[in-house]
Order: C-alpha cells, then structure tokens, then sequence
C-alpha cells in the first residue's frame, strides 16, 4: 500500500513489524525553501540590508519582522507607530503591531491587517511588511508608486495617512512561522507546549480558537468537522478552550484597542481567492432568527447545499463585504492579470473558531462593539510546487498584487467614511 505517513510514524509502523520503503520525500521542495531562506539571510547580513523586504533578498525571519517594526519607529516618527501586545508567546516572544497615520480625528475610520496566523505561510508577513515600507517611504519622500501595471499617487499616499487609520500586525504567530521554517516546513499551529504524556501533541490552530462557535460539535450537524478537538491533530486542534492562545488574545486586544476599525483583511495561502462572512455556513438575508446565537439551531449547522440552516447576513452587509472584495480583486487583477475568486468563506469549507467570523460577530454579541467587515484573502497559486512558501521570486509579484489590493481597501474605508 502506497501511502502519506508524518516522518516520526516510520519509526512507529517499523516496530510494528510492517516493511516500510520511502518512495519520495514530499516535503523535499519545502526542505529546498528553508535552505535558500537561511542562505538569503546570511546574504542580507553580509551585504547590510538585514530584513529590507523592499530589497527581496529571502523570506524575512521572526527576527527580521520585528527588526522592521523598530527600524519602521526610528525612520519615519510621527505616523508610525509601534504597539506592544499585551501576551508574549509560549516560547516568550513579545509580539508588535503598529499603525500607520498621521495625526488623527474622532470619525477616522481604521482597517485592520492580519499575517501570519499559520505558521508555513510565510509570504503573508512579507506582503505586510512590504506594504507598509512602500506606503511609508512614498509619504516621507512625497511621491507615488508603482505595483507592476497599479499606479498609487502621491495625493492618494498622502489621503490615506492622513485621513485613514492602517493597522497591521504582521506575524500574530511567530512561534509557529520559526519553527517551520527551521525545522518542520508545513507546520501550521503554534507552539503550545504538548500535553504530559503526548510529546508529539504540541501546538494549537489559532484560526479554530477564536470565540466564535469554538464548541462544533455542539453547534455544527454531526458529520460536520470544522477543527479537532485532539492535541494530536497536526492540523486543526482546536485548543483546550476558546481563546486559550495568547496569539489569539493579542488579536482580540488589537481589534478592541482601535473601535473605529471598519474592514478587517486576514491573509492566508493558496488559492487566489478573496473569502468574505460567513464560513460556518451559507448565507442568506431573509430570516434574522437564523443565527449563529439562536440555540435552536445548535447541531444544525454547517451542512451546505440544504434548507435546515443558513447564517443570517444582513443585506447591508453583505453588499459591502461583497462591494469591497470586488475592488480588492480588481486592483489585483491589475497589477499582473491574476483573477482572485470572490466567495464566502463556506466555500472552501465549514469553519468555526476563525478570525473572520469572530471580528463580524463581535458587534451582533455586544452592541457596544462596532461592526467590522472581514475578509480573507488566500493568496498564491494552487499549483505552485510549494504553494505556502513559493519561490520569492514568484513571491515577489504576489507581494505587489496583493499589496495593490490592501491599498483597494483603505481607499475603500476612506469613501466609506465621507
């Protein structure tokens, strides 16, 4: 039998008695990526342009990443502004966001953008960090920028920062991005300790343990697995509990530290593909009592294509998560013709304890919360060789168009706010 099999379970079914013979390490392109990355870093160091992005020289390492946070401090004072999160990792790192804007007003409007809550996707911090040096350099040198055939004026740089609030946290799980990028390539969780007796159980998916339906097997159809609930899983565990993660706290505590935040964009890998509410499951704009806090729908959800259930998305909103995606997809195409699918996040597969989900139910949960549009943006192509962390020259142009479409976005939250 031919068969896919985590490296540490050889050794298991040798002892067991079965012949195993390798027939090819899959994970030899991804092995390939770390090796040009560490090389790529010595590169930097050599030359002096340690964690320059802009320069493209390699994936950016955990330290790199928060280097480009200080540094961002340092170079242009009085619209950057570095923000220490409250809850350092498991293995102690002290995790930094920041905002971008000048000055500031009491109806500014605020985006929000996430990177790297998976560990083996690599390029969604490098988009971030990337976005931010274009943006900050063309507003200190007063001039605009091109992202292959997307032009951004000097007047549409100076617009934004002064009149809109951009909130990045760049690595929420730094953990798991060092870990897979030194040591296990496709790791995604983060690094909680394993529990007593399980040491291959480390590691929890901080995109299943946000507030947000986190218990499925109470709230979603049996059959329906949108997590697991086993510390085993190399996947999907969902964790002890709902926000049991401090990578998953920060988040929380970023979104309630700027209440003026309007759309909120999550960057993920592969598929080219913009997601918007809700991933729990279809959509429908009829019946209100339909929703993800009515309890008479518990063990109901999640099951697509059926009349027994759809989440209840208001038609005011789903015009403007709908609207918005558009424009991000348009400015994309732009930058080099790539086509990015707009969908609602059901359509890749039921979801509970997600990022997007959590932040658009916030305001339904307590009123005094404002409502926030998300989307999740899975960047890259599907057929790539190593599609989570594809050569950085391919990443490179994935950089650019994705940027040009954050940049769709914050003029979005712009109109929005006139």
């Amino acid at each position: 039998m031919d068969a896919y099999v985590n490296g540490d379970k050889i050794d298991v079914l040798k002892k067991k008695g079965y012949d195993v013979t390798l027939l090819e390490r899959v994970d030899r392109r991804d092995r390939v990526r770390q090796h040009e990355g560490r090389r790529a870093v010595q590169r930097r160091i050599k030359q002096g342009r340690y964690g320059d992005v802009v320069w493209g020289g390699g994936y950016l390492t955990t330290d790199e990443i928060e280097r480009a946070l200080v540094l961002g401090a340092q170079n242009h004072a009085g619209y950057f502004e570095r923000i220490p999160l409250p809850h350092s990792t498991w293995e102690r790192r002290r995790v930094h966001a920041f905002r971008i804007g000048a000055g500031n007003g009491k109806n500014r409007p605020a985006v929000c953008f996430l990177g790297g809550v998976h560990g083996r996707e690599w390029g969604s911090s490098d988009i971030l960090i990337y976005f931010a040096i274009r943006l900050l350099r063309a507003y200190r040198d007063r001039h605009g920028f091109k992202l292959g055939r997307h032009e951004v004026t000097a007047a549409q740089v100076r617009r934004l920062l002064e009149t809109v609030d951009i909130v990045v946290l760049p690595l929420v799980n730094p953990d798991g991005r060092c870990f897979s990028m030194n040591r296990s390539a496709m790791w995604r969780k983060n690094r909680r300790p394993a529990p007593r007796g399980r040491p291959k159980s480390a590691g929890v998916d901080i995109n299943r343990n946000f507030p947000f339906l986190w218990q499925f097997d109470r709230y979603f159809a049996p059959g329906v697995e949108t997590g697991s609930k086993n510390p085993g899983d190399y996947e999907t565990y969902i964790g002890p509990r709902p926000a049991s993660e401090p990578e998953t706290r920060n988040v929380i505590w970023l979104l309630d530290r700027f209440p003026n935040i309007r759309y909120m964009v999550d960057l993920h890998s592969y598929g080219e593909a913009i997601l918007h509410s809700w991933g729990s499951d279809e959509n429908q704009s009829k019946d209100p009592r339909m929703n993800f806090r009515n309890r008479a729908y518990d063990g109901q959800r999640g099951r697509l294509n059926d009349d027994v259930y759809r989440e209840y998305f208001p038609p005011r909103d789903r015009k403007a998560a709908v609207e918005i995606a558009r424009r991000m997809a348009a400015a994309i195409r732009v930058v080099r013709g790539r086509k990015y699918q707009v969908k609602p996040s059901v359509g890749l597969y039921p979801t509970a304890g997600a990022t997007d989900d959590y932040a658009y139910s916030r305001h339904f949960v307590d009123p005094k919360k404002g409502r926030i549009i998300p989307l999740t943006v899975e960047w890259g192509r599907s057929h790539a060789s190593t599609p989570f962390h594809p050569p950085y020259p391919e990443m490179r142009k994935v950089m650019r168009e994705v940027s040009a479409g954050l940049l769709a976005v914050c003029l979005g939250a712009r109109q929005g706010a006139r």
